[in-house]
């Protein structure tokens, strides 16, 4: 928590398969029925993980997943965690048209309504890919009734990234009070680079993520932290892919679930829309 706003950093999931994510997999999604689900397994281990260490979380949940398995969905919602979008077919936004991304993200976001009772306030870009070219993304979104997005990564990576956007929560449409809240990256000799989340928490030793997050919060500034539940999932199954993504998507697997325990233990954490709620009161 930040002393000066007394708002909490969140904890999000973004809850896909394992194999949504990876590229050479994403673009075969005629495919996706061959590979063996691993989502309710590493799912169901990371709320076990959530409920021993007392943390809430949002869970950005892809609407093909949750079309296979709503008793999952079911389950997350009965351990008090919010239930969030996260489109429906895991295409990055500059595949899709404006019509065809409305569609998306309505049609997912009434699947988790039907399934759970509870409104669906937020939503997150596969590939963080809301950026300069997409920022249309954000009319489509308030038009839909959502209230929040956290979509943006405000430096450039080799898949992704919105270099040169705003690090802190902002309302990208004037009079309309839908909210960005940009993925937690920290200045450092005039670079912007990322400290926590995913990958990054995976490969940063855990004393550099924690003074990272400490330098944040003595700046007044609350931390968005990312994880999947497949990171955690050591049984999944490993397929041939390039060495970038032998890197990015099997690295350091091992590290997470400890690391997480240490998030826990040194900082307060909370659901998305609940620091949502908490920044609204203060601007």
């Amino acid at each position: 928590m930040s002393p000066s706003t007394g708002i909490p950093n969140a904890l999000t999931i973004d809850l896909e398969e394992w194999y949504h994510g990876l590229t050479c997999t994403n673009v075969r999604p005629d495919h996706w029925v061959e590979f063996t689900k691993r989502g309710e397994v590493a799912t169901d281990h990371l709320l076990e993980l959530l409920s021993e260490l007392g943390v809430r979380a949002t869970f950005f949940v892809l609407g093909d997943l949750a079309h296979n398995s709503p008793k999952l969905i079911q389950r997350i919602a009965q351990a008090g965690h919010e239930l969030a979008s996260h489109g429906y077919s895991h295409q990055p936004l500059y595949k899709l048209t404006p019509e065809e991304f409305g569609k998306e993200v309505v049609k997912t976001q009434h699947l988790i309504e039907d399934i759970t009772g509870k409104t669906v306030i937020g939503f997150r870009a596969p590939y963080f890919s809301i950026n300069g070219d997409c920022l249309w993304a954000f009319k489509v979104l308030a038009e839909a009734g959502y209230q929040y997005d956290s979509s943006i990564f405000p430096m450039r990576t080799i898949l992704y990234g919105y270099p040169g956007a705003n690090r802190l929560p902002y309302r990208p449409l004037r009079n309309v009070n839908l909210v960005e809240y940009p993925l937690t990256t920290i200045r450092i000799l005039g670079l912007t680079l990322p400290i926590v989340g995913g990958f990054y928490t995976r490969i940063f030793p855990y004393y550099l993520i924690r003074w990272g997050l400490k330098r944040l919060i003595r700046q007044g500034m609350f931390a968005v932290l990312y994880l999947h539940p497949w990171e955690l999932d050591l049984g999944q199954p490993r397929i041939p892919v390039s060495p970038r993504e032998r890197l990015t998507h099997y690295g350091g697997r091992k590290t997470l679930a400890n690391k997480l325990r240490l998030l826990c233990r040194d900082f307060e954490l909370a659901p998305l829309g609940e620091v949502h709620q908490v920044w609204l009161s203060h601007n």
